[in-house]
């Protein structure tokens, strides 16, 4: 009898240490502010740079706004590898609330690959050739990265309606964000010249105001002085951290992150309606 009323003060002490401590948790939890975007997921795509190859996007992403950050970025692909089919039904089949779209990594934008839709654009003016819209239905059969660009747009346009059903009955939004700059090999590379960084982000803003799609021109936002870094050279190194802004003169690293992530919360919050 007397160990079954030990055994009984036992449980009863320990049943109250842990009513305490889930109280002192909760109260935790109350006073602690609340990230502007909890609740929300945020899918990241495009090429290596929306990976988990570096991770410390998502995490801080997740870390500064409370999202759920999902990476789904195609390492090693090109603008027109993420209009495919097979790409964008992975896209599209995620629930999510926004996208951010980062891609033209792999893309060089060298003269008459970029090509536009109006024959009086800058891009014309500069000799791209004047192309026609891809069938949105189909896969992707285009040749230029505007093309490319403008698939994506319209194909996630198009099921935009249908990805409600996996995400609690609203619609998600589409984030487009102009390319970033970079630098491979040389000062020659194609990849290492401002005119196809340039030309590249003419593309995106003709694509974003053609599709009433919202663009972040991250090449303007950002201003990354591409002096200070390194140039980028195979194999592709994910540890170690070789600049300013950049890993390796092609990927951000997490200083660069948190710049891009800045300017992405930001937006998200301004098109939530929420002050930051």
């Amino acid at each position: 009898m007397k160990d079954r009323k030990i055994r009984q003060r036992i449980l009863a002490a320990a049943l109250i240490l842990a009513v305490a401590a889930a109280g002192a948790y909760g109260l935790r939890k109350a006073l602690r502010p609340r990230l502007p975007l909890e609740g929300l997921t945020v899918l990241l795509t495009g090429d290596s740079r929306s990976s988990d190859d570096y991770s410390f996007y998502r995490e801080t992403l997740e870390k500064k706004s409370g999202c759920l950050a999902v990476t789904a970025g195609a390492s090693g692909k090109t603008a027109a590898f993420n209009a495919s089919d097979g790409y964008m039904s992975l896209v599209t089949g995620r629930a999510h609330d926004f996208s951010i779209w980062l891609v033209g990594g792999n893309d060089d934008g060298s003269p008459g690959t970029v090509g536009t839709f109006d024959a009086g654009s800058a891009l014309a003016a500069q000799g791209e050739p004047v192309v026609e819209g891809t069938d949105p239905f189909r896969d992707y059969d285009g040749t230029t990265f505007i093309q490319a660009v403008d698939h994506i747009m319209r194909r996630y346009l198009a099921e935009r309606e249908n990805m409600k059903a996996l995400n609690r009955g609203k619609a998600p939004e589409m984030i487009f964000c102009t390319d970033l700059p970079q630098q491979r090999d040389s000062a020659d590379s194609p990849w290492s010249r401002r005119e196809n960084w340039e030309r590249k982000r003419l593309a995106i803003l003709e694509c974003c105001e053609r599709n009433g799609v919202t663009c972040l021109d991250l090449y303007e936002l950002c201003g990354f002085n591409m002096a200070e870094e390194p140039m980028y050279t195979e194999p592709t190194d994910k540890v170690n951290d070789r600049g300013v802004h950049y890993m390796d003169g092609l990927h951000p690293n997490p200083k660069g992150i948190d710049v891009i992530t800045e300017h992405e919360i930001r937006l998200m919050l301004e098109k939530r309606g929420t002050k930051q």
